[in-house]
């Protein structure tokens, strides 16, 4: 087998087994071009040009293929988890409302009282969601709640003797 027919056998043979196998949306020239130039780059010369390419050639296919199949994997995982702590944080806006709105009926609160709660308050609230099985994870509002505070849903009050007694105010949207 000629050079160039090798090439093309270990090009084809690596597109397959981590870009189609994987159902990955690379064209077989882009991942051509990819190992092509980390190609030259390694080993300064083109590949059909030196005499241990089929080894060399091989190892570089597996590296990028490994790489981009992990880095979409990674994507793929990222985007999921901000979908879903997306989905958290508003969930946690609505029903510290609705907390607020109890809140305030049962102990006859009038603004701005009505719109402050304590940090233990929202681990009540998280309790409750996690046993009616609102959420997934034992602890999922810690940090959409702390994100929320950054983003500027609610603003802290007074900072209390203990962290569970910090009081915040939630701002409304």
């Amino acid at each position: 087998m000629g050079s160039a027919a090798a090439y093309e056998a270990i090009i084809e043979v690596n597109y397959e087994h981590w870009i189609l196998e994987n159902e990955l949306d690379l064209t077989i020239e882009d991942f051509r071009c990819e190992i092509d130039v980390r190609y030259r780059r390694q080993h300064r010369q083109f590949p059909l040009w030196d005499d241990d390419m089929e080894d060399r050639l091989e190892e570089i296919a597996d590296g990028f293929g490994c790489e981009f199949l992990e880095s979409t994997i990674s994507g793929a995982e990222q985007l999921e988890n901000n979908t879903k702590l997306k989905r958290v944080k508003d969930q946690l806006l609505l029903h510290t409302e609705m907390f607020l709105r109890y809140k305030s009926l049962a102990e006859k609160q009038d603004y701005p009282q009505n719109r402050m709660f304590k940090r233990k308050d929202i681990w009540r609230i998280q309790q409750v969601d996690f046993r009616a099985n609102e959420l997934d994870e034992e602890d999922a509002y810690i940090e959409a709640f702390e994100e929320l505070i950054e983003a500027g849903y609610f603003k802290l009050v007074e900072r209390g003797g203990d962290h569970k007694h910090d009081i915040f105010y939630s701002v409304e949207v």
